[in-house]
Order: structure tokens, then sequence, then C-alpha cells
């Protein structure tokens, strides 16, 4: 097997695992995080070497269980391969943001929590955090955090949820770029589904009372 060969098998086989991670609906939540250039249930995909590349991060608050999302907490974006994240135009976007490490300097992980809409957040995309990336190979993962719904009643603070484990952005080496192309259009494909179940989902949840004020969850 050639060392380009050998290098796809590997990315292909992490790529798989990531998707059944996704499907574990036992443990996973709705709302919908992705990179804003590829769009909602996609994977950005970018040919390397990458040098301080920015990836522009959103969220989508009506996706979120009962079509409103109160706050995020302790949201992990983390770095794989030879990937690392870095300042060059980082910026947290989301309302009331903060996060790890403050200041933010070069490292495979940051960590966000942010939310203060205390009516709960029902736009269908929301600014979250941009931020540089340097290396040759490796993906943008959201890796783990939790987020508070509108289940309750009347659509008011329904109950916490862990994030579902996303594949957001992969940089291959410029021979592989082809094959994850492919490969990346075909968990797209799986993707567009669960995004069109969850879509129909939250309008029915949605309604047009506006509950009574709560804090979103803290982070550790």
């Amino acid at each position: 097997m050639t060392r380009p060969t050998q290098a796809f098998v590997a990315v292909l086989a992490g790529l798989i695992a990531l998707s059944i991670a996704c499907a574990d609906a036992s443990r996973a939540g709705e709302l919908e995080i992705y990179e804003s250039s590829a769009g909602q249930g996609l994977v950005r995909s970018i040919a390397g070497p990458v040098t301080n590349a920015l990836i522009d991060l959103d969220y989508a608050p009506i996706t979120a269980e009962g079509g409103k999302l109160y706050g995020m907490s302790e949201l992990e974006i983390q770095a794989t391969g030879n990937l690392v994240l870095s300042p060059t135009g980082f910026t947290c976007q989301a309302t009331s943001c903060l996060y790890s490490p403050l200041p933010f300097v070069s490292g495979k992980s940051i960590r966000v929590t942010a939310g203060k809409d205390l009516a709960g957040e029902i736009a269908s995309a929301a600014n979250l955090l941009r931020i540089g990336v340097t290396g040759s190979t490796g993906h943008i993962v959201l890796a783990r955090g939790e987020y508070l719904d509108g289940t309750g009643n009347a659509a008011t603070v329904g109950a916490v949820r862990n994030v579902d484990v996303t594949l957001l952005v992969t940089v291959p080496e410029i021979e592989l770029a082809a094959g994850l192309a492919a490969t990346c259009g075909l968990l797209a494909g799986l993707g567009g589904r669960r995004r069109s179940a969850r879509a129909t989902r939250a309008r029915a949840s949605v309604r047009s009372e506006r509950g009574p004020g709560a804090r979103a969850p803290r982070g550790r």
C-alpha cells in the first residue's frame, strides 16, 4: 500500500468512527454546530498544508430540542493529527462568550461557554467562533459540551443536553484531497437526512410564548 493510500485509509476510518458517534442518539443532542462556509450537516475540506487558515464556526439555536436555546457550556473544539488552533484572526463571536485558555494561545483545543438570551434563542444561524488553523493533516472536531434546551412547558427552559460529536473541518494532504472530498460528500448525505428530520421536529416544537428567564449552564 502506498503512503497516500495508507493515510487515506486511516483518515477514512476516523471519519467512519465519528459518523457512528454522531448517530448515538442515546447520548447526543440535536443542536447543530458547523463551519459556516460548508453549512449545516456538512464538513469543510481544505487541501493542506495550511498556515493560519481561518475557520468560522456557527450554530443554529432553532435546532435545539424545543426549538430554543438558552445557553451552551464547555463546548470543546479539538484539533487532531498535526493541526494546531492558532490565535491569528481569533474572535469569540457568541453572545456573552467565555473561553479557555484565556488569553487564547496556539494549542490543540479551546473551550467556549456562551448564551444570555433569557427568553431563548430561536435564530436559524448565529456566530460562535472564528479561529486560525495550521498544519497539513487532521480534523477539527466538536468533541464535547452541554446546552440548555427549550423543552419546558410552552417552550420554556427545559433540559441540559450533550452536544453531538461532530466533524467540522478536515485538512488532508494534497494527495488525499480528491478521496476525502468524496468521503465527506457521503457523510454529508447521511447528515442531510438527519438534519431534515430535526428541522421538522424543531418547527413543530417552537411556541409563540416567551418563557420566564433562566441562566445558561455554567462552565466548570
